[in-house]
């Protein structure tokens, strides 16, 4: 099992907000180097801050991934300015979300990104999109898988880096429902699973709740418990990646390649856990889990 978490946690990535990169500092002396570092794009922080944060991330010695909320973006002049802007920074790797706020003007998801001239004008080491295991909300299943199989069907004809990053979540059997569901429809794309970080399960609850995760938050609300012990724990994710592990050990066939970590404030004590995985496996977490 130890070897089955190593691998997973090999390539693993973290994300920092542009507010918090002073947090890189003390992560950067834990993270090993190139370790994959995504910028997040928040409401009312401009792109031009963004991308300083992944000046930042690359001064450190880690690899930038910079998110683009597309429905920020009005039309294809500006998108092609923008991604103008982060190949002129050095940003070799984006992640395209739709994001949750009102569409700026006439681009509303990232499907019309990626079958854009300004894309196709540029080459990116790896794109992301985003995945929705346990659904997202206000948005119907069936479209939702539909959008995704079409963004699979881009990259292979185009030749496209694309890979999906799930929203975080607190079990591993929805991610695997839904990873055999993707693959069996034919879908090829790599998956980064999305983990909350060590944070507490307060906090953890509120961002659930808002983010649609409704099936693995019962595991979460039955690992807490009561309302003392969500104020006073700090969430661990070792469960959902032990069940992630057993899952791509026993199905050479999987698509999940590795993990991402959702670490709502908590950077640095997520970028020690998440290296702690990589050397020993887990080992007295998973231990302790396990019964052994």
């Amino acid at each position: 099992m130890n070897n089955a978490v190593r691998r997973l946690l090999t390539d693993f990535s973290i994300e920092v907000t542009p507010r918090e990169t002073a947090a890189l500092d003390e992560a950067a002396t834990v993270l090993p180097p190139g370790t994959k570092v995504f910028v997040t794009d928040l409401p009312g922080v401009d792109l031009a801050r963004g991308l300083d944060a992944a000046t930042r991330v690359r001064e450190h010695g880690l690899r930038p991934v910079v998110h683009l909320a597309v429905r920020s973006i009005p039309d294809l002049a500006a998108l092609d300015r923008t991604l103008g802007a982060v190949a002129d920074a050095g940003v070799e790797d984006v992640l395209l979300i739709a994001g949750s706020r009102p569409a700026a003007g006439a681009i509303e998801n990232t499907l019309q990104v990626l079958e854009s001239e300004a894309l196709a004008r540029r080459e990116f080491a790896s794109i992301g999109v985003a995945g929705h295991p346990e659904g997202n909300p206000g948005v119907d299943e069936s479209a939702v898988d539909h959008a995704l199989a079409r963004k699979d069907k881009i990259a292979r004809e185009d030749g496209l880096p694309l890979y999906v990053v799930t929203q975080f979540g607190f079990a591993a059997d929805p991610v695997l429902g839904w990873e055999r569901r993707m693959r069996e429809a034919g879908l090829g794309l790599p998956v980064r699973v999305g983990l909350p970080g060590l944070t507490s399960p307060a906090r953890l609850l509120r961002f659930g709740l808002s983010c649609g995760v409704g099936p693995s938050l019962a595991v979460l609300r039955k690992q807490t418990g009561s309302v003392l012990k969500l104020a006073t724990q700090v969430y661990r994710p070792t469960e959902t990646v032990l069940g992630l592990a057993r899952a791509v050990a026993a199905d050479p066939e999987s698509l999940i390649s590795a993990v991402h970590f959702f670490p709502f404030g908590a950077v640095v004590p997520t970028a020690r856990y998440a290296v702690s995985g990589q050397e020993d496996g887990l080992g007295a977490q998973g231990a302790a889990i396990m019964g052994g």
